[in-house]
């Protein structure tokens, strides 16, 4: 069981965050969504924390709904984004509120991981999915999780529930008929792309530090800290074993 959240950056990014690497990481997984969605739908974003994705994705969409638990992640996203397309509401992502098919498209952006029943709010997504409607879902790659905060001596307490490639699609295809799963990762030079397509084992996170491979990513064109960028990530279906972040696509049954 994971520790309660006590403030709006226990367990969540905002934008006014330190970590401007980690929070153009998860803008990135934003704007993948924002891809994917057509003008006219009706989005929700589960775990929304903060709100600015719920946001992004208004600029888009029909209407979009944030949900949260927490009551100091709802106060900041309402004090900070509104309009007369986006709202927000207190939610448990195990018992969602709203009413069966009445969803285009459900989005869940680093909530996976932090969830004690996933196989509820999964079902929960396939019920409140119109058919044929979509989850785009992330979450961390186990694997390459645990190695990394091995490497800088952390734990994310709140990371209650990893999976790897192969649990996680196990898991998308009980509810849902069509998955398809793609990795994010830095992008780079043609020599950084080579080399980590070449590192099936991750041994750079099993045999350097966190400050060398960043001095290494640097040397190879890779933007890190404040250089990092939302641009600064791809997503592709290969290479999934090196990568940061899966980013599910699901569809429901039509």
């Amino acid at each position: 069981m994971k520790p309660p959240t006590l403030k709006l950056d226990d367990e969540r990014l905002h934008p006014d965050t330190q970590d401007r690497a980690t929070f153009q990481h998860h803008i990135a997984r934003y704007e993948f969504a924002l891809e994917r969605i057509a003008p006219g739908e009706r989005v929700l974003d589960a775990g929304c924390g903060a709100g600015y994705g719920t946001h992004l994705l208004s600029e888009k969409c029909a209407f979009a709904l944030g949900i949260d638990y927490a009551p100091q992640a709802l106060e900041f996203a309402r004090g900070r984004y509104g309009g007369a397309n986006v709202a927000f509401a207190a939610m448990n992502c195990h018992r969602l509120a709203v009413a069966e098919a009445s969803v285009d498209c459900v989005i869940a952006l680093e909530v996976f991981e932090h969830l004690e029943n996933s196989e509820a709010f999964l079902a929960e997504c396939s019920r409140v999915l119109r058919p044929g409607g979509r989850l785009i879902l992330s979450t961390p790659n186990q694997v390459t999780h645990d190695l990394h905060m091995n490497s800088i001596g952390m734990k994310n307490e709140f990371h209650i529930n990893l999976m790897s490639e192969k649990e996680l699609h196990a898991a998308l295809q009980k509810h849902f008929a069509e998955v398809e799963i793609y990795g994010q990762r830095r992008s780079g030079s043609r020599l950084y792309t080579a080399l980590r397509a070449l590192d099936v084992f991750n041994l750079r996170l099993r045999l350097l530090s966190s400050r060398r491979r960043e001095r290494l990513q640097h040397a190879m064109g890779v933007p890190v800290g404040a250089n990092a960028k939302p641009e600064a990530w791809i997503f592709s279906k290969s290479q999934l074993k090196q990568c940061n972040q899966f980013v599910a696509v699901c569809r429901k049954e039509t």
